[in-house]
């Protein structure tokens, strides 16, 4: 029970730490670049993580499977500005709200590529969370043909993180997977990033570095996490981002959900926890 009570306190502290990043990271979305603040979050995350691994650093960059590493942390970055993107369009909740599909694409990512079994009722409640998802983007509007489907394309390529990380099985050391996903992510941003560089005013410097910072100390806390309790038993508990993203919406962008929101929410929430205890039981 301790284990337990612990485990959720550090994946609540996840939760909140990304929440914070988010916010952070669409704040910056009116003045800079898109590529630019995402390079700005993986650079900032490698200088720290590289600064906390030192002294085993050359232990743990030591993999054979460095093509599935290169691939992953590629699905990875992709999830990152595909989801800084969303909240340059869209508010913060609706973005979060959309990209919790995440979980299901990743049922169905799983049943593809690593051949598992899935029954009628999982299939049902991946159909009904993305049937949630329609009531935020509002077929027929311009947030459904452009901007809506950014946070989709996020939760694609998360979940195709997700599955490849399963891929990579449980010997590969996670200090590993986190540090090559922020090495990555940061060589591919530096290159696309040269064309589309904005001067970063003084002020902004700090607060991009706190970017990454959040952003390491949301995966250290996440490893803390499913190092005290299962993965399964964590799960919900990632819906408190939902109710995270419209605290920060409302306080710093003044965005209130609509009832669309609300209804999407509902749905995509109830559904994943209807999944989760599929998988469960």
């Amino acid at each position: 029970m301790k284990n337990l009570t612990s485990g959720i306190s550090f994946m609540l502290l996840t939760v909140f730490l990304f929440s914070i990043m988010n916010a952070g990271a669409k704040g910056f979305t009116g003045n800079y670049p898109i590529i630019e603040i995402v390079w700005a979050r993986y650079l900032s995350q490698t200088i720290f993580t590289t600064l906390l691994f030192l002294p085993i650093l050359k232990k743990i960059t030591r993999t054979e499977r460095i093509q599935l590493h290169l691939f992953r942390s590629s699905l990875l970055f992709g999830a990152t500005v595909f989801m800084f993107s969303g909240f340059k369009y869209l508010t913060l909740v609706s973005t979060i709200t959309i990209f919790q599909t995440g979980p299901f694409i990743v049922i169905i990512f799983s049943v593809i590529f690593l051949n598992e079994a899935v029954g009628v009722r999982t299939w049902a409640s991946v159909a009904i969370g993305f049937i949630g998802t329609l009531f935020i983007l509002k077929p027929g509007t311009d947030m459904f043909l452009l901007a809506g489907f950014f946070p989709v394309l996020a939760a694609i390529c998360y979940a195709g993180y997700a599955v490849s990380t399963r891929h990579l099985g449980s010997d590969e050391d996670p200090r590993t997977n986190f540090f090559y996903s922020s090495l990555v992510g940061t060589a591919i941003s530096s290159i696309i990033l040269i064309p589309f560089f904005k001067p970063i005013a003084i002020i902004d410097v700090g607060l991009f570095s706190v970017l990454g910072i959040l952003g390491g100390l949301g995966h250290f806390s996440f490893i803390i996490a499913l190092r005290k309790s299962e993965a399964s038993l964590l799960a919900p508990f990632t819906y408190f981002d939902l109710i995270f993203a419209t605290i920060l919406g409302i306080i710093f962008f003044h965005e209130y959900p609509d009832i669309y929101v609300y209804i999407g929410a509902f749905i995509i929430v109830g559904a994943g926890i209807y999944a989760w205890k599929r998988e469960t039981l």
